[in-house]
């Protein structure tokens, strides 16, 4: 089986594929170089042979015509990485099945934004920054916290990510809200979960951490009317999408309430953060887009793909195959 490994950044695909991952996908077929679109003329007769592809974060998005022209006979497509949205389209249109990493890239973020509302629920974060300033006034910036039990938590979106949050939260004395239209009832009360409207949530929840699918028409989704809604100590925590944030909207509540937190490790703009007004907001708090797979916690997604493609050589049905119906509630 000839395979193709596509993508624009060696540093990136080795970050996932290391040498162990890289040796058991050689045993799997004969692997071509990794490719970028300006590298298929030179590859040309190999990958119209290529009946399966391999690729993580920088996989080159493909039109149709490019499809045809250059992997006509792509049969599979493993993507050790979480979004399709960028490229699958296309894929799926012209019959490709592809399987994705979603599932394991879904695992540190939800552990990350579980450690964020423990935190948050406790004011660690004005804590932190003012206990620089003086002991007395770490104390009173953080003394509204209302710590973890009998807390009320608010997820939106109870997707991969969202639904393994909720199965963490039922370690601590806490309540869960969530919003989510397309979660069936059962499996929200199998997760432990209320479901309420947007308004409710925000005006009921003491943390609130976003997890909806980053769709076109769920930008600016979150904006004033739900932002002003939020406790005066409420913290809101985005490890899910900058655009679905109204960010005018949030700092105006920052600044309206000064207890209040927000923990944001995406923004609409990430490369140039100081342009959001969020980013003047004191109690505002940020990382670089860290939530998701990162150091060895990228083998999880690679060792997940090579199962995968075992189980489609093997023709076993596939685990994390994602059709076109799928791709409508992913993020």
């Amino acid at each position: 089986m000839k395979i193709a490994l596509l993508g624009n950044s060696k540093h990136r695909f080795n970050s996932v594929f290391g040498a162990e991952a890289m040796s058991r996908l050689s045993a799997l077929g004969d692997c071509s170089p990794l490719l970028s679109k300006g590298d298929f003329p030179a590859h040309g007769e190999f990958l119209r042979e290529c009946e399966v592809a391999v690729a993580t974060w920088g996989i080159p998005p493909l039109s149709a015509d490019e499809l045809s022209q250059w992997l006509p006979n792509l049969r599979a497509c493993f993507y050790a990485a979480g979004t399709v949205q960028g490229f699958a389209r296309p894929l799926l249109e012209r019959g490709v099945r592809l399987s994705c990493a979603a599932a394991a890239n879904a695992v540190p973020v939800a552990e990350f934004t579980f450690a964020q509302i423990c935190l948050a629920a406790k004011g660690a974060f004005p804590a932190q920054k003012y206990y620089r300033l003086a002991l007395p006034l770490a104390f009173q910036k953080s003394r509204g916290a209302p710590g973890n039990y009998g807390l009320k938590i608010g997820l939106l979106g109870v997707g991969a990510v969202g639904a393994l949050v909720a199965e963490r939260l039922k370690t601590i004395d806490a309540r869960v809200l969530a919003y989510d239209p397309f979660l069936p009832a059962e499996r929200a009360a199998e997760l432990g979960l209320s479901l309420v409207s947007l308004k409710e949530l925000f005006a009921e929840c003491d943390v609130i951490s976003n997890h909806l699918a980053n769709k076109p028409e769920l930008c600016d989704v979150l904006d004033g009317r739900l932002f002003t809604l939020m406790k005066p100590w409420a913290a809101f925590i985005n490890t899910g999408r900058g655009a679905q944030v109204k960010e005018g909207a949030l700092a105006l509540a920052l600044w309206r309430r000064p207890g209040r937190t927000a923990l944001l490790d995406v923004l609409k703009n990430e490369v140039t953060p100081f342009l959001s007004p969020l980013w003047w907001c004191p109690n505002a708090y940020f990382t670089p887009h860290i939530a998701g797979s990162m150091g060895r916690e990228c083998g999880r997604m690679a060792r997940d793909m090579l199962d995968e493609l075992e189980r489609y050589i093997a023709g076993e049905p596939l685990i994390y195959e994602v059709t076109m119906e799928k791709l409508e509630r992913m993020a």
